[in-house]
């Protein structure tokens, strides 16, 4: 009797637990703090204000966006969301909310709130084709890249698409000046100096840690000064607004690649070979794998690789002191390598 008397009151525990997840359905916003004081039960926190922070991550870039969900329905859509809003907002948190959305995702599983036999939103491997920032650091899983002898073809396809949208103009742009997305996106006009045919990138837009990061000048090519020009005509000009918005607003990330998958559906559509990477399972490129493109088409061609990195923003991996010494910019050798990029990216029209 006491045993049927054990089963029963288990039984009826569980059906109460049923019930409460029936009707009362959890979200995000609920979960959170609940999360936030149970992880730190098991991890010691040497930072104090870590649950503060934490806790505010959620409040600006979570919960605007799936603050209402309950953990099941999250898909990786929505985790680019709330990334893509935070990397418009600083430079310097986007890593660290993808850390917090992975490990409060996790402890969803734990506690039942998702199926834990599903694949996590998070993963990097699934955000990667969205995102215009480094996830990975092994080879296998660097950005889709365009073969740099297609570039031309890309060109020729991109220019002679009947799409006038301010994402296709962004995307050139980048190319041309081999500039990582964000940078771009974030172009204000009162960082072009039309005189010198330069764009000086404030150390805000660049990547690198808080303190760390350096600004960038970007000498410009006769069709990226042009493409500015043509902008700056239509429109009105704010110092302070991005040059690249749509409805006020920055261009997102994914609005560039967008533009990248409809170019390769009007390739299939017309029978032609799409852009995509073979080393990559044949994912569709990113705008970022056009540095790549740049790098190996220099390789390729013999050109001066201390200038290719110092277009595309690296530190010089030779110079011991960091920049303590090696402090020339070499602005117009720059501008005549970026001007051989364009003449190279522009062939095939050049051909017509």
């Amino acid at each position: 009797m006491k045993k049927f008397l054990k089963n029963l009151h288990s039984q009826l525990i569980t059906h109460r637990l049923i019930f409460k997840l029936t009707f009362h359905r959890v979200t995000v916003s609920e979960l959170w703090m609940t999360w936030l004081q149970d992880y730190k039960k098991i991890k010691h926190w040497t930072d104090q204000r870590a649950i503060e922070r934490r806790m505010a991550l959620g409040e600006k870039y979570v919960f605007p966006f799936i603050g209402d969900k309950h953990p099941k329905n999250i898909t990786t859509i929505d985790i680019v969301s709330c990334l893509e809003f935070c990397a418009n907002q600083t430079t310097q948190t986007q890593s660290k909310l993808l850390t917090a959305l992975h490990q409060f995702l996790s402890w969803c599983d734990s506690k039942n709130y998702r199926n834990s036999k599903e694949r996590l939103p998070t993963d990097k491997e699934l955000l990667e084709p969205y995102l215009g920032v480094r996830l990975h650091n092994t080879q296998r899983n660097h950005y889709p890249a365009i073969d740099w002898r297609e570039v031309p073809r890309f060109i020729n396809s991109l220019t002679s698409s009947k799409s006038n949208s301010v994402s296709k103009k962004i995307l050139l742009f980048s190319i041309l000046t081999v500039s990582r997305s964000q940078s771009v996106r974030l172009a204000k006009w009162k960082e072009i100096n039309f005189e010198l045919s330069e764009w000086n990138i404030p150390a805000s837009h660049m990547k690198g840690k808080q303190g760390n990061n350096r600004p960038h000048n970007v000498p410009l090519s006769k069709e990226a000064l042009a493409l500015l020009i043509e902008l700056h005509k239509e429109q009105e000009i704010n110092p302070d607004k991005e040059i690249f918005s749509r409805n006020s607003s920055p261009i997102s990330g994914n609005a560039v690649r967008k533009t990248i998958r409809s170019l390769n559906k009007q390739m299939a559509c017309l029978g032609q070979p799409t852009f995509t990477d073979p080393f990559q399972n044949s994912r569709d490129i990113v705008p970022h794998g056009f540095r790549a493109a740049f790098t190996t088409w220099a390789q390729e061609n013999d050109k001066n690789m201390m200038l290719v990195e110092k277009c595309l923003a690296h530190k010089d991996p030779n110079d011991r002191h960091n920049g303590a010494y090696r402090r020339g910019e070499f602005v117009e050798q720059r501008r005549a390598l970026l001007q051989e990029w364009e003449d190279f990216c522009f062939s095939e029209i050049q051909k017509k």
